[in-house]
């Protein structure tokens, strides 16, 4: 897009953040054990492998590292924060905001606006939108954006290869480092019963093909809604919410399809476009399925009357389109599986990562069943790569991963895996640079708020302990297995430890679940805890280091 300066706002993306769980399982694993023909995951669905929460990890746990990124990468002083949004369909509180919970424990200016969008997978999409008025309004200057969700489907079901788990970040703010959004959006809503999860459910129901048909029909209603607010566009990259990697291919020919093969001008002065080819080769045999033009946009052509020379180029054009502006970042919802708010995000911060380069632009069709769907602009500034360059990055996230099988995984999933747990005593490693979490607590180890009047526990424990927990620690102590649920080791400054640690070990900090044992007692039920949790890092495999 050349000369497109006025399509685009101050407000965009400062920084950006990413998180995944390292417990991944291989699809050809899952098609065996279900008697499925292991090709039709890797090219009817176009995925390889789904991350899985580890012990205790919850949208908390994944919100908070990837909250943390995006301040890290971009140095920004949290109390420089003045709004926290989360959006997200895992739902961990009926009421009390996860964005409460995360703005206290990234350390965000108690004088902010805080608050959680549930809009299925297009939370996060709404909840920038929501900041970038806010900015422009001037009510907030700058928004910690943070989607997080784990998607689950009953075991043995078709949904069940789709699922996986992770969170984005972003810092929206004006004048920023990394890009502008487009002043305009298209949106479209309709009540469509496309996918549900009752409240007291963990797993979601899909349609099959009634939920691919509200998909595509709205990506292409929010398409068409931005061409009407804008005027026709071409972007560098087309990113589409990915409930599993196909879709998003089926969206980009719906498009060419049903928009583009009526404007034959526009497609004949498309320009061409290539990404690197070690990423090509890498999903080579996959291209080769999914890239070619389908028969249905050659017939077009040919009743359009076109001469076989220009549908030729025309074809090669339109191939290049797939395979170069939509193919690339599909590798992230291929190997870490349907994040839900997270999904279309992540494409764009892998996009902004590998390919990207200055005053590109990037669409984005961000789809939320129920239904909604929300497109826009974004367009990449000249000093992105300071930021998105800096470490932790999502390309990281890749090789960070440790495999289970299809028995763990169930294990997993039904309730039935406790990790061998171990306290110990820590100092901050050397690698670690004074990052890291404080938190205050009570005796008993129940997270507290630092606010004088308020800074008890609710359940009448006593103390009040302020702690820094570094990211990166080296344990010092033998550690000391245990099976207690209880937190009051942290008072005499010990970590709870997952694995099997050694003296010496590094450790990298995680913030995990501990389960409420059962009890009549609604406020025991209803006050969830977290707690600093420690994994072990083998061979400096973090994105830390």
């Amino acid at each position: 897009m050349l000369n497109n300066e006025h399509l685009f706002s101050n407000v965009g993306i400062d920084s950006i953040g990413f998180y995944a769980p390292r417990l991944y399982l291989k699809l050809e694993d899952l098609a065996k054990i279900r008697n499925i023909d292991p090709n039709k995951y890797k090219h009817g669905l176009l995925l390889r492998e789904m991350r899985i929460p580890d012990f205790g990890e919850d949208i908390v746990s994944m919100g908070l590292k990837a909250g943390y990124n995006a301040l890290l990468k971009g140095g920004i002083n949290p109390k420089k924060i003045d709004a926290v949004f989360v959006g997200t369909e895992t739902i961990t509180y009926a009421v009390k905001s996860i964005s409460n919970i995360l703005a206290e424990l990234l350390g965000i200016s108690i004088n902010s606006i805080t608050q959680d969008t549930y809009n299925a997978c297009a939370a996060a999409t709404l909840s920038i939108i929501n900041a970038i008025g806010l900015i422009e309004k001037e009510v907030i200057n700058r928004a910690l954006v943070i989607g997080a969700d784990i998607s689950y489907y009953e075991l043995g079901s078709p949904g069940e290869p789709t699922q996986g788990a992770g969170a984005i970040a972003m810092v929206i703010s004006k004048n920023p480092r990394v890009a502008v959004f487009s002043k305009k959006f298209g949106k479209i809503s309709s009540n469509i019963d496309d996918f549900f999860r009752p409240a007291e459910s963990k797993v979601a129901q899909v349609f099959g093909k009634y939920s691919t048909e509200s998909y595509l029909r709205f990506q292409l209603g929010a398409y068409d809604d931005l061409v009407k607010n804008i005027g026709d566009f071409t972007a560098d990259y087309y990113t589409f919410h990915a409930p599993y990697s196909k879709l998003p291919l089926k969206c980009i020919q719906q498009i060419i399809l049903k928009r583009w093969t009526n404007n034959i001008e526009g497609l004949l002065k498309l320009r061409s476009y290539t990404s690197p080819t070690s990423i090509i080769r890498k999903i080579d045999s996959i291209v080769q399925n999914v890239s070619v033009v389908p028969d249905f946009i050659l017939n077009k052509l040919k009743k359009a009357g076109l001469p076989i020379s220009q549908i030729d180029i025309i074809k090669n054009r339109i191939f290049t389109i797939i395979k170069h502006k939509v193919l690339p970042q599909l590798r992230v919802p291929m190997n870490f599986g349907n994040m839900y708010s997270a999904s279309v995000w992540s494409q764009i911060f892998y996009i902004l990562e590998r390919f990207a380069n200055p005053n590109d632009t990037i669409y984005f069709g961000s789809y939320g069943s129920g239904a909604t769907c929300l497109a826009g602009l974004l367009k990449v500034l000249p000093s992105f790569r300071k930021i998105v360059d800096k470490r932790p990055r999502l390309i990281d996230y890749f090789n960070n991963k440790i495999r289970k099988t299809v028995k763990e995984y169930e294990d997993i999933r039904m309730g039935n895996y406790t990790p061998e747990i171990y306290l110990g005593q820590i100092k901050e490693h050397e690698l670690n640079k004074n990052r890291g979490f404080i938190l205050t607590f009570c005796d008993e180890g129940c997270i507290i708020p630092p606010i004088k009047g308020l800074n008890y526990c609710p359940k009448g424990h006593s103390g009040f302990h302020r702690r820094f927990f570094p990211l990166i620690a080296e344990l010092v102590s033998e550690p000391i297995k245990t099976d207690v649920s209880d937190l009051s080791f942290l008072k005499n400054k010990m970590v709870r430890i997952l694995g099997r640690p050694t003296k010496g070990n590094i450790l990298e900090y995680e913030f995990r679940r501990v389960d409420i044992p059962e009890s009549e007692d609604i406020q025991v039920k209803g006050l969830l805890s977290w707690a600093p949790t420690y994994i072990p890092i083998y061979d400096k495999a973090s994105p830390y280091i």
